[in-house]
């Protein structure tokens, strides 16, 4: 997948570097509503604050949240610009490599399989590419920060975030190990369903002066049949890892809250609890930060498996020498 890369021009990196620092930006306001989460906590709760000074608290809070969403929509837009290019480009480096081909590597290829690799597969590599870039560097980047903040907060509480994270991971481990042959396997039936569907479309007169309109809906009737299997295997999988990820995210915030009344219960004087409840709040925020980050791994996890087989058929393409040279 990464090789694909190679086909981007030196502005789009440049709009990647912008995206890094617009992420980063993001991440920061987003971890730093958490803090004015327990300053309000505590204004709220300790005698003698003025309403005004909850009020301050809370328009920071308002322009951070604003100012992580106009990050988000930056780094969508640079995204969506980058993967257009380089889907365009793509796109055009394979017509312009086929227009060179002699009959021996089409048919080597075929040409259904060639339809699918300057369409399909340049569209998977797209998709790819277009959520990558948001969720690939903000994940890491985002896991980082949010540990960086709890990693002086109680020990319980960290370890509760630490067994959901391992949870998490086990569960997208083993269902990639089930679906990534099948993510192979689709787009070679993708291939076979555009090879029956031309053949029948190309030799249509033929196929209606021998009647075998019959034998031509059985054989597209099979590889349609087999491709919606794949699919459906596939996607059965893929579709217990968001229940799982909401189960972990409320499971997590449930342990917290408990450790945190256990906490609170056991701790002496009025101030020490005080300080437990503002600090569970912001753990809270932080815990479901780091879940959202592995969340985005999750996502990605999703993508890239078919989109390295579909850059790998690209490539393939790319890569091939030419037996005549014009």
């Amino acid at each position: 997948m990464l090789r694909i890369l190679k086909y981007l021009k030196w502005k789009e990196w440049l709009l990647v570097f912008v995206s890094l620092i617009f992420i980063c930006v993001q991440v920061w306001l987003d971890l730093k509503l958490p803090e004015y989460m327990i300053s309000i906590t505590n204004l709220i709760v300790t005698p003698g604050n003025v309403v005004a000074d909850i009020w301050a608290k809370g328009l920071w809070m308002i322009l951070f949240a604003f100012g992580s969403l106009a990050s988000s929509i930056m780094v969508g837009l640079f995204a969506a610009i980058i993967a257009s290019k380089l889907s365009k480009r793509l796109r055009s480096e394979v017509f312009g490599k086929v227009e060179d081909f002699s009959m021996e590597e089409i048919n080597k290829f075929s040409t259904a399989s060639l339809i699918t690799r300057s369409t399909n597969d340049v569209t998977q590599v797209q998709r790819t590419v277009a959520m990558g870039l948001q969720a690939m560097i903000k994940a890491p980047i985002l896991a980082v920060w949010a540990i960086i903040k709890i990693y002086n907060q109680s020990w319980q509480w960290t370890t509760a975030t630490g067994v959901a994270v391992l949870v998490l991971l086990i569960t997208i481990t083993m269902v990639l190990t089930f679906v990534l042959p099948k993510f192979r396997k689709i787009q070679t039936l993708t291939d076979n369903l555009n090879k029956v569907t031309r053949e029948n479309l190309t030799g249509l007169r033929v196929v209606r002066a021998y009647n075998a309109e019959k034998y031509q809906e059985e054989k597209f009737d099979t590889a349609n049949v087999e491709l919606k299997n794949n699919n459906l295997f596939a996607n059965r999988f893929m579709a217990v890892i968001m229940p799982v990820m909401s189960l972990i995210s409320n499971g997590l915030t449930l342990s917290i809250y408990w450790i945190g009344a256990y906490l609170i219960n056991t701790a002496v004087g009025a101030p020490d609890k005080l300080v437990l409840f503002g600090n569970m709040m912001a753990f809270t925020a932080y815990a479901m930060q780091i879940i959202m980050a592995f969340t985005f791994v999750a996502m990605i996890f999703i993508m890239v498996p078919r989109a390295q087989v579909s850059a790998k058929r690209i490539l393939e393409v790319l890569n091939t020498k030419t037996k005549i040279v014009d």
